[in-house]
């Protein structure tokens, strides 16, 4: 029985079949990704609804093995020939000897630094590759540990050496130029390299209690310092939606960055606020628990099932005052005028600033699309603004980290608009002051990295 065209596979029947469902979805989600520009969360969330067979072990191996090939996609394709490359480049992986395939998984698994499992273990074994060792302790503050990690994968599984630069093989060149006015640079690229944390936001119950329940679920959490709802998971393997505290609405996964924008536009008890891009909902709940659940938030969305979705999470978190209403991103007409004394944009944009938790990002986007999205994005708050009464407030948020999308987008309205000004607000996370505009770097506060701008109508 063959893994691939020229390699066969002998053992443990189980870990032969968990290898050959690997390769087969590793191989879809290649071309997904690479070929189709398609999101691979997306992708791996319908390829599981269509494949009920595969358990949570096996899901959990796959996705785990594809989103740290993807990571590292940047210095791992340099372990194939040139013309393993191209195959790879274009998205045809299964035109790949095993071997070539074998080699890239267990290089990806130990770029990720996580435990070998026996169908890795088997991998090595059936393709003559060097065994894979546990986990290894990482050197704190040796920021080029995973550089001289690679060196050796390099040297073990090829033969061959690289010369690596600290990042930028980790990132397509035309990024760059988006990233020009971005001082921590390095600190970004480095963060990217690591898999993002798991944050929780607290609500309908008191902090303290909730992170005992969680503890006593198995999973132990840390309370942040500033944000006292915002909860990280430090340890502990549980299926959260399983547990009482998630099904009955007393936390939400949200990261810590998006409750930060929640923060910003720190809406008033009564308020009427319109979360106009407002997706699956979570600034939504995370709004409507601000205002202690009076006045109202409207959510709007040109995906009506994203809507769909929010609704469900009300419902389970009780709340009275969330309404859902599809918006088609066209201008408000002006019957509706002034209705609001708050809106929220998180606009459409690139994503950069989750690329640590969506790494296909990097590598299914381009520039013409960021300048598409910018197109959208002002085209967004100029279409809002009849809905926000005199003396209101407009927030602009992106999880986005070019410059285009974000202060650059705000000075050019400002400069169309002298109707509106920047804000001053203290950062969240901090407790400094800012202009009005605040960029969150997922480097420094261990989460999405994301932008903010407060503006009032006069």
């Amino acid at each position: 029985m063959k893994v691939s065209g020229n390699s066969t596979i002998t053992g443990d029947k189980k870990l032969y079949t968990q290898l050959r469902n690997l390769r087969t979805v590793f191989d879809l989600a290649v071309f997904a990704v690479i070929k189709e520009k398609r999101a691979l969360d997306r992708f791996l969330s319908s390829y599981w609804r269509e494949n009920r067979q595969f358990g949570s072990r096996d899901r959990r191996l796959f996705s785990e093995s594809i989103f740290a090939f993807f990571r590292f996609y940047g210095w791992l394709k340099m372990l194939l020939t040139a013309e393993e490359r191209t195959l790879l480049e274009q998205g045809f992986s299964r035109q790949l000897a095993g071997r070539s395939v074998a080699i890239l998984l267990a290089g990806a698994w130990q770029l990720e630094n996580l435990e070998p499992e026996p169908a890795h273990r088997l991998l090595a074994k059936e393709f003559e590759l060097p065994a894979l060792t546990g986990r290894e302790k990482v050197v704190e503050n040796n920021p080029d540990w995973r550089r001289e990690r690679f060196a050796l994968i390099a040297e073990n599984l090829t033969g061959r050496t690289f010369e690596l630069p600290a990042w930028d093989l980790l990132q397509s060149s035309w990024s760059l130029e988006f990233l020009q006015d971005m001082e921590d640079m390095t600190a970004y690229f480095a963060k990217l390299a690591e898999r993002p944390p798991l944050w929780l936001r607290v609500q309908n119950a008191p902090v303290e209690n909730v992170i005992q329940e969680l503890a006593r679920a198995g999973l132990s959490v840390k309370r942040h310092e500033k944000l006292a709802n915002a909860l990280a998971v430090v340890s502990g393997s549980v299926n959260l939606y399983t547990l009482p505290a998630y099904r009955e609405g007393r936390v939400e996964v949200q990261d810590l960055a998006s409750q930060v924008i929640a923060a910003v536009c720190d809406p008033r008890k009564g308020e009427r606020w319109w979360d106009c891009c407002a997706g699956a909902g979570g600034k939504t709940l995370a709004l409507a628990e601000l205002m202690q659940r009076t006045g109202k938030v409207v959510a709007g969305d040109i995906r009506s099932y994203k809507l769909d979705d929010l609704k469900k999470r009300a419902r389970r978190s009780g709340f009275p005052n969330i309404e859902t209403r599809p918006w088609d991103g066209n201008k408000v007409p002006p019957r509706k005028s002034a209705s609001f004394d708050g809106i929220l944009i998180d606009a459409p944009c690139s994503c950069s600033g989750v690329w640590r938790r969506n790494p296909d990002g990097r590598w299914n986007s381009s520039a013409e699309e960021v300048e598409k999205v910018t197109a959208i994005q002002r085209n967004v708050l100029e279409n809002v603004l009849n809905a926000l009464r005199p003396g209101g407030v407009l927030v602009y948020a992106t999880c986005s980290v070019f410059e285009a999308e974000n202060s650059a987008m705000i000075r050019d309205f400002l400069a169309r608009h002298a109707e509106f000004e920047l804000e001053p607000f203290a950062d969240p996370l901090t407790g400094r002051m800012t202009d009005g505009m605040l960029k969150i770097s997922g480097a420094i506060s261990d989460s999405d990295s994301m932008f903010a701008a407060r503006l009032r109508r006069k």
